[in-house]
């Protein structure tokens, strides 16, 4: 198993070694490695759309950045580092747009994100759009320490230091804030979903 596994590795080499050299081959490097970078990325994101355009994506990036490649790994390591370099894009992308979507100002914009599942009932939408709204609406009635806290820790992704830094508070100052601001988002949503 060992043997056939190293074999097809040297095949995926040689073939990489030629797409390198001579980018007419890079077709067959595609063909070779497709499959599992798009096995990798759907296993990350869980959807399959995403998982083929980021393939796509991962093979054109690869293309345009050949002559980066300097062989100090093997390609398909290359390949899957590029791969899951787009996927961490892409969730933080689209984490960013679902926070960036609570506090915008046109609820009824067209340009507002939802982070309901495509596939989802319009009665679903329907319910993820209302509890966003609401959402936005509570933090938007948080003190303005605990505001900025919230919005810092989850629509800009700082690290608690990060934030420390940023609002000139200590740490644990930092904590306290969002532990409050959280407490007070969920229990109005508890409090909404009781009634």
């Amino acid at each position: 198993m060992e043997q056939i596994a190293a074999t097809e590795m040297a095949d995926v080499q040689e073939i990489a070694g030629r797409a390198v050299a001579d980018f007419g081959d890079f077709d067959a490097l595609v063909l070779a490695e497709q499959r599992r970078i798009y096995r990798v990325l759907l296993a990350m994101l869980r959807d399959p759309d995403a998982a083929d355009n980021l393939t796509q994506e991962c093979f054109l990036q690869a293309y345009e950045h050949r002559k980066r490649f300097r062989g100090e790994c093997s390609v398909r390591t290359w390949l899957m580092r590029i791969a899951i370099n787009l996927a961490r894009d892409h969730v933080k992308s689209r984490r960013w747009q679902f926070w960036r979507s609570l506090f915008s100002e046109s609820v009824g914009s067209e340009e507002r994100v939802e982070p309901a599942d495509p596939r989802a009932s319009p009665e679903h939408s329907l319910l993820a759009r209302e509890r966003l709204a609401h959402v936005s609406a509570v933090v938007d009635s948080l003190p303005n320490q605990q505001r900025a806290v919230f919005v810092l820790r989850f629509l800009e992704e700082m690290s608690i230091e990060e934030i420390a830094q940023a609002t000139s508070l200590r740490p644990g100052t930092v904590k306290a804030h969002l532990f409050r601001a959280v407490s007070a988002v969920k229990g109005h949503l508890k409090e909404r979903k009781n009634q």
